[in-house]
């Protein structure tokens, strides 16, 4: 794979004063590099995993590779091949350190999300409790790496998606007075189409079953902005219709309705306590007739950052990958790109 900038300059479009790359029709190309090692480092360092032995912690990571997001006629192509290594550390005793690595020597969009190598080092493994501290945690660090990195790549590609498809005017959100209606109005007239699948009619659902295997699913998310704006992006209407689609509906009252993404998502609000917490029901049109799940978005204050969380139960276990996905790339990768709450690119 070339190396980011090093494409040939007759296919690479330049940046000129003089013309306009109009709807990303022409070959454009961004390193994403930076953007995922702090994301990586925020998922995976200072992660603490008990053995039987002692408890370890990861401590640092190094990552060689790139990531680019590409541009081409409307579409995000995205080109990564990436080689991580996590230090970790541990102590036997108050004299004694155990320490090694965990790698990821190859990590790449030719392979599936979930599909790639993890090897776990420890230093000294001749020594017999140090052999053990490796093992154990071999067992453990797996299921967590096969959990991260997908949920890394998920968003990867929602934000890049997001920030490589808003129109000029939403991609300088700095400029869009979010309390202005006709501000709003401008964007949602120029929106890209949401991430849903629309290529077939939706089958008519079936009836809940009480044997429907259902789940429970956590999303953390950071958003730079106050929590009476971020509250308010999940229950605003003309702040909902600039990311759900201009024909979104939503009710700020409790027991009030809403439907979203030309229907493909729709509830009812529960309770509603302003600007700290949200509690809705809530279900995608495909899911069996009358099952909703129960989303309760939880907003706290750190500094200059609003930390959401957000706890769903009750997700058929089948739509847990999707609904997931759904949430980071249709709801907070778009509002990070409408109103600007998402950190610089």
């Amino acid at each position: 794979m070339a190396a980011v900038g090093q494409g040939d300059p007759r296919w690479i479009v330049q940046q000129r004063e003089d013309g306009k790359n109009v709807n990303n029709w022409h070959w454009t190309e961004t390193d994403y590099t930076a953007w995922v090692k702090n994301r990586l480092t925020e998922l995976i360092v200072n992660q603490t995993f008990e053995t039987s032995v002692t408890s370890v912690e990861t401590k640092s990571l190094k990552m060689t590779g790139e990531v680019s997001v590409n541009t081409r006629k409307a579409k995000v192509i995205f080109f990564y091949e990436l080689d991580i290594t996590i230090d970790w550390k541990g102590k036997i005793s108050d004299t004694e350190d155990v320490k090694g690595t965990i790698q990821m020597p190859y990590i790449s969009e030719e392979n599936d999300d979930d599909d790639f190598e993890v090897r776990v080092t420890v230093e000294d493994e001749k020594d017999n409790k140090k052999s053990r501290v490796k093992d154990e945690l071999r067992a453990k660090i797996i299921p967590f790496l096969k959990q991260k990195l997908p949920q890394l790549l998920t968003e990867m590609r929602a934000t890049g998606a997001a920030k490589q498809l808003l129109p000029a005017k939403a991609a300088a959100p700095a400029k869009v007075d979010i309390h202005d209606k006709d501000a709003v109005a401008e964007i949602v007239s120029k929106l890209p189409e949401m991430n849903i699948p629309v290529s077939a009619p939706a089958p008519v659902p079936a009836k809940t079953s009480s044997k429907l295997r259902t789940c429970t699913l956590t999303v953390k998310e950071k958003f730079v902005c106050g929590t009476e704006d971020l509250y308010a992006s999940f229950v605003d209407i003309n702040r909902v219709k600039a990311y759900a689609g201009g024909d979104a509906q939503m009710s700020a009252e409790v027991g009030g309705k809403f439907k979203l993404f030309g229907g493909y998502v729709s509830g009812e609000n529960v309770q509603l306590e302003r600007p700290n917490k949200i509690v809705q029901k809530w279900r995608i049109d495909k899911w069996p007739e009358g099952h909703y799940s129960t989303v309760t978005m939880e907003f706290s204050q750190k500094e200059s950052k609003v930390h959401l969380t957000l706890t769903q139960k009750d997700v058929p276990d089948s739509e847990r990958q999707n609904t997931e996905a759904g949430w980071v790339s249709n709801y907070f990768a778009r509002m990070k790109g409408v109103f600007g709450f998402g950190a610089a690119f």
